[in-house]
């Protein structure tokens, strides 16, 4: 997609405020053409008639000015003072309607801007929320924070000031050098001999710009990637004192940021001067030539003056040009990075939605990775999970245990194999019906800085406050709504900073009760509780009808013994399953597992 197809489709349902703003610039500059032949007519009509004592009569070479000096009255000697005082009024009430469709013209595209802009926020922060886990594992929280704000703006900016500037600085020149033509044509040409030199340098500076605004803004990424990471987990940095490691981290960095600003700089400081230095050749050039006209009798001082003007209205256009390529290259930048969120194929939410869901799972040969070039996570699992049962995946760490739950709520698509819920296929169902009856209660329990009534009731906000207090009687969060002072109206802070990891993987696990959904997953997540708290919740769990079908997934041994099986996993293979008791006498994989456990516990006791 072009540059211009990706500002029409911003500019959306707005472009045609766009194009009356554009219209409206259009009689701004047409009005502005006519003031310099008030100038013209002021010198040598009224000043020349009277240095000739009104022997000759005022005609006007040109039919611009001859069609203004119509709308005067009929100059005489008598009448001067009237006739300047007129030409003043006519000079005003140009003034006065350029200024008025300068106004309207700049009220329209503030509004439209801003308007257009309000809407690409929410498509991208819409499309931001329906994006695979692929997109935003791949891209770091910085960067499409980045993209989100400082990308926008820099396209607001571009809407603002430079999209209906390009017409405004092209029509300025047209209709400039339209009027110098019209009185002649060869000082004309001479007006904008040095047009070709800046266009071609304007050219190149806008390929430099562009190359090296996208250094400039993938140095920025990094450099906001690395204050997001830190501010998230400014609390792991103060507990093992690495402040000057990160702030070290940082001024690299920060220094690579600089380095990619300077060298934008650089290039600024280069073209500016030299353009400008163009520009003012022109100008005396200009100058030079119009003045030996004058003497040699070819334009009147009156042309002159309007010469002049109009020649420092052509090279306005010129100075502005190098800015406009400056912002226009800014703005591609910041279009293409914004375009990568909004072209990124979303997911697929179509699909099967059954009236209800009984909760049998069945995983066949399932095999699975994060990246083509990565070895497999997961490889040919197969197992059955009957509605009704509590089943425990247990393993070390990084055995598939946690994947085998992004693949059951569709996160992510298996590479070989299926899934089945209900002897339907996975593939086959809609990710919204997967998602709203599959509650998985994670480890790192996010919260959101409200309180903790309203984080319990997040998936259901319109929740009855009996079903709330239901959820956290089974999340065993009486005795922490206990200690806080305004109970559930207690704010948590920013991702619940105020709560311990225990209370927040509880008030996680009330949030997830609240909806009630058929089949229930604890990734890990009574990690943080301590054993009795962890047995009570595992027991209201266990005995609460509501649910189908319960999954724990866990590295300790003691929060998996009451379940109805266990599925043990060893570097992305299934490599057991059974009860508690079963898998001990099998003197297996899952044996060695509880030995090692049970001969920590017991040195942790002896030491305590």
């Amino acid at each position: 997609m072009s540059f211009s197809q990706k500002i029409l489709i911003i500019f959306g349902k707005w472009k045609h405020y766009y194009v009356f703003s554009a219209l409206l610039v259009l009689g701004s500059v047409v009005m502005r053409m006519l003031e310099p032949k008030v100038l013209q007519l002021a010198v040598d009509g009224v000043i020349g008639y009277f240095n000739k004592a009104g022997l000759e009569p005022v005609e006007p070479k040109d039919g611009i000015a001859n069609f203004l000096f119509n709308l005067l009255p009929t100059l005489s000697m008598d009448n001067l003072h009237w006739v300047l005082v007129c030409l003043g009024l006519l000079y005003v009430l140009i003034a006065l309607l350029r200024s008025a469709c300068w106004f309207s013209s700049s009220a329209l595209k503030s509004y439209a801007t801003e308007q257009s802009i309000r809407e690409l926020r929410d498509r991208v922060f819409g499309k931001l929320q329906r994006l695979p886990m692929q997109f935003h594992h791949k891209h770091g929280v910085g960067l499409l924070v980045q993209r989100s704000t400082g990308d926008i703006d820099t396209v607001r900016r571009f809407m603002e000031g430079q999209a209906i500037d390009i017409i405004t600085m092209a029509s300025i020149f047209l209709f400039a050098f339209i009027m110098m033509a019209l009185v002649s044509l060869p000082y004309a040409l001479v007006a904008v001999s040095m047009s070709p030199v800046l266009l071609l340098s304007s050219i190149w500076f806008f390929k430099k710009q562009k190359q090296v605004w996208k250094e400039h803004e993938d140095e920025q990424d990094k450099l906001s990637d690395i204050v997001q990471e830190n501010l998230a987990g400014i609390r792991v940095v103060q507990a093992y004192a690495t402040e000057e490691t990160e702030i070290r981290k940082f001024r690299k960095q920060n220094d690579l940021t600089l380095a990619a600003g300077l060298k934008h700089n650089d290039l600024h400081a280069m073209f500016w001067p030299l353009s400008d230095a163009v520009i003012h050749i022109q100008i005396g050039c200009s100058i030079m030539f119009g003045a030996w006209l004058v003497v040699s009798g070819s334009i009147s001082v009156g042309e002159l003056v309007s010469f002049y003007v109009y020649a420092g209205m052509v090279s306005y256009p010129l100075r502005r040009i190098g800015r406009i390529v400056s912002q226009l290259g800014m703005t591609k930048v910041a279009l293409d990075r914004i375009a990568e969120i909004l072209e990124s194929q979303q997911e697929n939410y179509q699909g099967i939605q059954p009236e209800s869901l009984l909760g049998n799972i069945r995983f066949e040969n399932v095999w699975f990775k994060y990246r083509e070039e990565e070895d497999w996570v997961l490889k040919d699992v197969s197992f059955e999970i009957k509605s009704g049962e509590m089943v425990a995946l247990l393993g070390p760490t990084g055995s598939g245990k946690s994947t085998l739950i992004d693949l059951l709520c569709r996160f992510y698509e298996p590479q070989k194999g299926e899934i089945y819920l209900d002897d339907v296929a996975l593939s086959q169902l809609s990710k919204a019906f997967v998602r709203d009856h599959i509650g998985v209660v994670l480890q790192k329990a996010f919260l959101f800085s409200t309180t903790i009534k309203n984080n319990i009731a997040y998936a259901k906000p319109d929740s009855a406050e009996s079903t709330i207090l239901d959820a956290a009687k089974t999340a065993s969060l009486t005795d922490v709504l206990e200690k806080c002072s305004e109970g559930y109206d207690t704010i948590v802070g920013e991702k619940g900073v105020t709560l311990s990891g225990g209370q927040k993987q509880r008030v996680a696990l009330a949030r997830t009760l609240v909806e009630k959904p058929d089949i229930l997953i604890l990734d890990d997540a009574t990690s943080a509780l301590d054993t009795d708290t962890e047995a009570r919740i595992q027991d209201a769990i266990a005995h609460d009808d509501s649910l189908q079908t319960r999954i724990i997934v866990t590295h300790r041994i003691t929060a998996v013994q009451a379940a109805d099986r266990i599925l043990v996993f060893d570097a992305g293979e299934l490599v057991e399953q059974g009860t508690h008791r079963s898998l001990l006498k099998a003197k297996g994989f899952y044996n060695r597992m509880y030995d090692l456990q049970v001969a920590l516990e017991k040195d942790i006791a002896e030491l305590v």
